[in-house]
């Protein structure tokens, strides 16, 4: 296990919460020091983070419980114009190539619009054409453009949204981060916080699905995330070589 030495004020958020610490055994650590707080949050390789009450309530620790509901699923597609809007045909058409499985996202008929809600699209077919060897797909859009703002060849980005009632396990966004392996979230562990990989469904600007790593009713870290994660990195990594203590008064 390794122990972090928090500071009062600043260096608390900026320092402290980096990851800086020193081994158990380091029982004096900073004990002669003014100014410094022992804090003592400590990291265990199984167990996770343990924070005490008066750093959770300083970093603003947030948690909430994991719910079912439903989630939308939503999908961002860039198309490329192949036939710009011209007088007497509002309608532009664009091509965008995707894989088989974001293209189950889609259906015929199905409408979006760009982030500012300049342009609607609607998927006018998916053309599955290229073979299922090649697990490619192409969307063909229709494109509202009477103003005729799009020119051939260029690309533009739509967001395609799908309703869903059914009810699903689902976290806020805010809880998740992503690392070279993998997605995760932080659960409360007893009293700990650890660090815990999921994998995730649907997404809409707000929740995501989750289908596996947790369950309705558990408990997940919602802010600050990265802290935790950056505290976590350097408990591994780091170690005493970045503890501050202060300096004794003269």
């Amino acid at each position: 296990m390794k122990r972090l030495l928090l500071h009062s004020a600043g260096a608390l958020a900026a320092i402290a919460l980096a990851g800086c610490g020193h081994k158990d055994g380091d029982e004096h650590a900073g004990k002669d020091t003014e100014g410094a707080v022992e804090i003592g949050v400590i990291y265990h390789p199984t167990k996770g983070l343990l924070i005490p009450a008066e750093t959770a309530k300083f970093i603003d620790l947030q948690t909430v419980e994991v719910a079912e509901r439903p989630v939308n699923a939503t999908h961002e597609i860039s198309a490329r114009v192949f036939r710009a809007a011209a007088a007497g045909e509002p309608r532009a058409l664009a091509s965008a190539t995707m894989s088989s499985a974001d293209a189950c996202l889609l259906r015929p008929g199905l409408t979006g619009s760009t982030v500012a809600g300049a342009l609607v699209a609607a998927v006018l077919r998916l053309d599955r054409s290229q073979g299922p060897q090649s697990g490619l797909v192409e969307a063909i859009l229709q494109v509202e453009d009477a103003a005729r703002l799009l020119s051939d060849g260029e690309f533009v980005a739509f967001h395609f949204t799908e309703a869903s009632t059914n009810a699903v396990t689902a976290v806020p966004r805010t809880a998740l981060f992503h690392t070279t392996e993998g997605d995760f979230v932080y659960a409360v562990s007893g009293e700990h916080f650890l660090r815990a990989a999921v994998k995730l469904g649907r997404m809409d600007s707000k929740f995501v699905e989750v289908t596996e790593g947790l369950y309705a009713g558990d408990k997940v870290v919602v802010h600050p995330v990265m802290t935790l994660w950056m505290t976590e990195l350097h408990s591994v990594n780091g170690g005493d070589a970045c503890c501050i203590v202060a300096k004794p008064k003269e």
